[in-house]
């Protein structure tokens, strides 16, 4: 079977559910017949993801994103990943000269500029989960006089020009935060339990006498704030079927970015599925951070009856926050009459 690996090299691409839908994405008028209310949207993918190509299809390629959902993008928008040159390793002299590392843009809308002032001219703009290739600082080790000479505050970053080269730009640091790597979130995908589950599981039974199980727990309770925080980020983003960024995100998608930005890889749909380390747990226990499931819909709970979500209801049509709570504000009688299971991957 065909295996072509790529990499996303725009700030987002659409996957869609067929060929034709692909082609009713990328050219007007050219509607396919039996196109569904959504327009056939699967997906998104981010710049930076890796994925692989299944099946070619004329001017149209099925892929397999790096955590396991699938989709058709037009070939033109392909990547290979040989094409990104030296931005696959830590060190690049010929086109940088300086220490690498690859960076995740924890901004929900962040701009790449040509040079480290606000007015210089925008290059691209990337979303919050995007990957990136960038300088080191000295604090990480790298003492080359182009890192002194940056201006406060700056990062210079990589662009893969798809010649085999890189583009430099520049962003601000702190919208971005180090990243070890795809593989970071590659290991939560085969099994469970993980590292960090089995320090929570392994205490989770009695009272923490030791140091060591009483910070698994923090770790638990810091996970958990994270996960709340990151998805509050996303406050009042409208409501897109298949989205995963700012500019428009779905229920699913506000769940999976959620975990993402946090270093956890869960199923993009709204669903608990084997092989990923959300797994059901009694709805009496679930706990903020946590997941409820409704009918095609999924929320994260936040803690005395209270979610956060993507939702498409006439009322809001974005990222909410709502209550199960008879009498509270923002009560939703029909999802508390339609929950149907918790997700934890604790």
């Amino acid at each position: 079977m065909l295996r072509k690996p790529g990499i996303c090299q725009k700030p987002v691409i659409t996957l869609y559910e067929m060929p034709a839908y692909a082609a009713c994405g990328m050219a007007v008028g050219a509607e396919p017949t039996g196109v569904p209310e959504n327009g056939g949207v699967a997906d998104e993918i981010l710049f930076g993801w890796q994925y692989e190509v299944l099946e070619e299809n004329n001017a149209f390629y099925k892929i397999r994103t790096h955590y396991g959902y699938e989709g058709w993008i037009a070939a033109e928008e392909y990547v290979p990943m040989e094409s990104v040159g030296g931005a696959g390793v830590c060190y690049d002299a010929q086109n940088s000269g300086c220490a690498m590392q690859l960076f995740l843009v924890c901004q929900n809308i962040a701009d790449v500029l040509e040079a480290e002032r606000v007015q210089a001219r925008r290059i691209t703009t990337l979303y919050a989960g995007s990957l990136i290739w960038a300088e080191k600082d000295s604090a990480l080790g790298d003492s080359s006089a182009a890192a002194r000479l940056l201006q406060p505050g700056w990062r210079r970053v990589f662009l893969p020009d798809g010649m085999g080269g890189l583009r430099k730009g520049y962003m601000r640091s702190r919208f971005l935060e180090p990243c070890q790597g795809q593989e970071r979130w590659r290991k939560w995908a085969p099994q469970r339990p993980t590292v960090l589950t089995e320090r929570i599981d392994a205490v989770s039974q009695s009272e923490p006498k030791e140091q060591e199980d009483a910070d698994a727990l923090r770790s638990e309770e810091a996970f958990r704030e994270s996960i709340v925080q990151t998805a509050y980020s996303y406050l009042g983003t409208q409501y897109r079927w298949g989205g995963k960024t700012a500019c428009g995100i779905d229920c699913s998608g506000l769940a999976f970015m959620s975990y993402f930005r946090n270093g956890i890889l869960i199923w993009r749909d709204a669903a608990i599925k084997e092989g990923y380390p959300v797994h059901e747990i009694p709805i009496e226990q679930t706990k903020p951070g946590d997941l409820l499931f409704f009918p095609g819909h999924v929320a994260i709970y936040l803690g005395n009856g209270k979610i956060i979500h993507a939702t498409g209801h006439p009322e809001s049509s974005c990222v909410t926050v709502n209550s199960l709570r008879e009498g509270e504000v923002g009560y939703r009688e029909d999802l508390k009459n339609s929950l149907c299971a918790a997700g934890s991957i604790f």
